[in-house]
């Protein structure tokens, strides 16, 4: 772990692998250390590595009320593959979530704890951590998983305060030693990966969109649900609303556009986004196209923006860097590129030498 730098200070301990600034742990190691005062009596005990009582996985399912959001199902299916215990599930939903428990069952949760509260119509963040909470205090996870979509990044430091708990944002791999959670992620600009481990419990972390695959759902698997009330601890008021254009999620898409540093035109890329549009693609690229300020960072691929994996990348430009395929989990990949020992070339089921531009048109 040496070479890791700590971001943020870890609130369970002291960063024992580089400075701490103030946040969460998401870059070095957590030692154990002084812990904040006014944490509630006892917490200490139940969450101390040197006790036995804690162990298993939970895991926050981020839904819409519906379905479940397609980033928890890899860390679902990543949470029963390393988990030392059971796997401990956590939903927010109305009534109609009851229509989810058979599938969450189906990716390895044993204990599903859905949480109803019929005042609360939207994502309330306290509301949910104080909650969240609650739950870990009574389950005692040795780690607790989140994705690393909006809501949950707004949710897992809230809830890592209330707990006292280290956080390691971002992750892009996940492996366990018996109850200890190793956690990998890109760190110094993405140039390394870090690995991480913590010395307390909780053991908390992020994890990217698209860092695992769907796992095979098991139909008929059984598991058991506590629905289970909660407070509303905050009270929204909306003063005014704003219409704004909504970013696509490259995540989500099977056929991704990806534009690289071979680009030299701006009207490249709106080339591409004409052409992707035509063929109900999505487009992305290298973080060269960001730090040119073509493209927004929401679209970059690699260690230091989005894991994708669609079934179709089509690269345009695209050399095939170390930090740009830690990101990439295509099925089929083909290479556009004037540059006949582009290094993705060689890895692409099909290579195409030619010009972006005359390819696109």
């Amino acid at each position: 772990m040496s070479g890791c730098n700590c971001s943020g200070s870890c609130s369970s301990g002291s960063c024992s692998s580089g400075s701490c600034s103030g946040g969460s742990c998401s870059g070095g190691s957590c030692s154990s250390g002084s812990y904040d005062n006014t944490l509630p009596p006892g917490m200490l005990a139940a969450y101390n590595l040197d006790q036995a009582t804690a162990d298993g996985i939970l895991v926050y399912i981020e839904t819409d009320g519906k379905t479940i959001h397609p980033a928890v199902k890899g860390i679902l299916g990543k949470a029963r593959e390393i988990s030392s215990g059971r796997v401990f599930g956590i939903m927010f939903a109305g009534v109609g979530g009851k229509m989810l428990y058979d599938e969450i069952f189906s990716y390895g949760v044993d204990t599903l704890y859905h949480m109803r509260n019929s005042a609360v119509k939207e994502f309330q963040p306290p509301t949910f951590a104080d909650a969240m909470a609650d739950v870990s205090h009574r389950v005692g996870p040795a780690s607790i998983l989140f994705a690393a979509t909006p809501q949950g990044r707004e949710l897992v430091p809230l809830v890592a305060a209330r707990l006292g708990a280290g956080l390691t944002a971002d992750c892009t791999g996940l492996e366990a030693d018996g109850r200890k959670l190793i956690m990998t992620r890109p760190a110094l600009g993405g140039n390394i990966l870090a690995t991480i481990e913590c010395d307390t419990f909780p053991q908390m972390a992020t994890v990217r969109p698209g860092t695992f695959p769907d796992p095979i759902p098991e139909i008929g698997r059984k598991g058991t649900s506590f629905s289970r009330p909660y407070k509303a601890t905050m009270e929204k008021t909306i003063i005014s609303k704003d219409t704004v254009d909504v970013e696509e999620d490259i995540g989500n898409a099977r056929v991704l556009i990806s534009l690289g540093n071979g680009i030299r035109n701006r009207s490249t890329v709106d080339l591409a986004y004409d052409v992707a549009k035509r063929l109900g693609a999505s487009v992305s690229c290298t973080r060269a196209l960001v730090d040119k300020g073509w493209m927004p960072y929401s679209a970059q691929v690699g260690q230091s923006g989005r894991t994708v994996s669609p079934d179709l990348y089509i690269a345009f430009g695209v050399s095939g860097s170390v930090q740009h395929m830690a990101g990439l989990r295509a099925k089929r990949i083909i290479s556009v590129n004037k540059d006949r020992s582009a290094p993705l070339n060689a890895i692409a089921d099909k290579a195409i030498i030619g010009d972006a531009d005359s390819i696109l048109r």
